[in-house]
């Protein structure tokens, strides 16, 4: 499929990335040289220079060949404008980055459909509601829901002492109440087996009905987190904002620290129950003062990496319960695993996650990329004709590296074994690798 992508930050970069990985023919227009240059020295995809408001620019990209076009520029009126201009030569989807929510929040709202755009993608919110997730669920480092959230998702960072140490996998007497899709072990991915065994330090990705988590994380973990109540946020942008309004609404006790005088002036006439605090988040002084150490989670979120990491490891160690830290710089990233912090936000991974469910073939509902991990959880119904149809799932080749965690079937939740049978109108959630993706569609599209 022929991709149109406009905007070669942060975000569009990792877009592009991960659609040249599934070979799709990506064309990527960027007026700045210097990220032009970066694309071209780690992407084999085209580059071209110029903007995408520009009808020559987005000739010369093959617009009239495309089948989707994405806008994700620092300016939500220049993808506003591309995606019309998309349109208007006849790109069936089409989707635009917006930050700001007076577009989108305030009447009168902008009309997506005249104006072209087929989905708004709003990095700032999309990251806001994962940390809302996860604060609802502070023994998870990432939670997810499946089948109008009656399955759930859930990776779990296991501890010395958990209850299961030592056991196989096919040795935990719990038919049927969960499913291991994958293990994280020193940043290798492992799609686990009956006889593995799983070690202190490692991440587990555990499948299980919605009901059933709770109980089920019992089996994982050395203890019990209490529910988070008291949160301070570091960094009044969009994020910030955006994370504060959201905790605002669940009645959470919510302070938000910013530098800036003018942001806090603004955040602060928008919020109606947080404490907007005027201050330097590395001033040891400010944080004491602030009682940072009584906090059930600090979240820091300002757009300066190396800051969010100092002052959330200072948060650590005056006593702070949870930490959230927002890493941009993907080399960054390895290094949490060798620190005292519980969660990396990447607002570029939520966003890909939420391109993704737009560019599958078939009956996919849903795509979710598995934390920093390069794995998927797909969501897919079952058309009549697809070749699983009426077969055991050990009956079925899967490629390695791709199982199915979940069956959804009318208001039945099944966590399966290999002898369950795949029928028409089944909703799956399957895990899976990239190298596989193009091969998923063998299996659960008609003929």
């Amino acid at each position: 499929m022929r991709v149109v992508l406009v905007g070669a930050g942060k975000v569009g970069f990792s877009i592009a990335q991960m659609l040249s990985k599934e070979d799709h023919d990506v064309v990527i227009i960027e007026k700045n040289e210097e990220r032009l240059q970066i694309v071209d020295d780690h992407l084999d995809i085209q580059t071209i220079y110029g903007s995408g408001s520009d009808c020559g620019v987005l000739e010369e990209a093959g617009i009239r060949q495309s089948k989707l076009f994405i806008s994700v520029t620092e300016t939500d009126e220049v993808n506003m404008v591309a995606c019309a201009l998309a349109k208007q030569y006849g790109v069936p989807t089409t989707v635009a980055r917006i930050r700001n929510p007076e577009y989108v929040q305030k009447e009168p709202r902008i009309s997506l459909s005249k104006m072209g755009i087929d989905l708004i993608i709003n990095p700032e919110m999309v990251t806001a509601m994962e940390i809302v997730k996860l604060l609802e669920h502070p023994d998870a480092r990432e939670i997810e829901y499946f089948a109008d959230r009656q399955i759930q998702m859930a990776e779990l960072k296991i501890e010395e002492g958990f209850p299961m140490r030592g056991q196989k996998l096919h040795q935990y007497d719990v038919p049927g109440q969960f499913l291991i899709v994958a293990i994280l072990r020193n940043r290798r991915l492992i799609v686990p087996g009956g006889d593995d065994i799983i070690q202190s330090r490692d991440r587990v990705f555990v499948m299980a009905r919605t009901k059933d988590m709770k109980e089920t994380e019992k089996l994982f973990l050395a203890k019990r987190l209490p529910a988070i109540e008291h949160v301070v946020i570091l960094g009044g942008d969009l994020i910030g904002y955006y994370l504060a309004q959201e905790l605002e609404k669940k009645n959470y006790s919510v302070k938000v620290i910013e530098k800036d005088k003018k942001k806090c002036q603004e955040i602060d006439s928008r919020l109606k129950k947080t404490l907007v605090i005027n201050g330097d988040g590395i001033d040891i002084d400010l944080l004491m003062e602030e009682n940072i150490g009584q906090a059930d989670a600090f979240v820091a979120v300002t757009d300066d990496d190396k800051l969010n990491l100092l002052v959330c490891l200072i948060a650590k160690e005056l006593g702070a319960d949870k930490t959230f830290v927002q890493i941009r710089r993907s080399d960054l990233i390895p290094l949490i695993d060798h620190v005292n912090i519980d969660k990396v936000i990447s607002p570029r991974m939520f966003t890909a996650g939420s391109i993704l469910r737009y560019i599958r073939r078939g009956h996919v509902s849903s795509v979710t990329l598995l934390g920093d991990t390069d794995a998927e959880m797909i969501e897919l119904t079952i058309p009549i004709g697809a070749p699983v149809v009426n077969k055991t799932l050990n009956d079925i080749p899967l490629p390695k590296g791709t199982l199915v965690g979940a069956i959804m079937r009318g208001d039945q939740v099944i966590i399966p074994s290999g002898d369950d049978v795949i029928k028409v109108d089944d909703r799956l959630t399957l895990f899976t690798i990239p190298e596989n993706i193009s091969r998923i569609g063998d299996f659960f599209e008609s003929k």
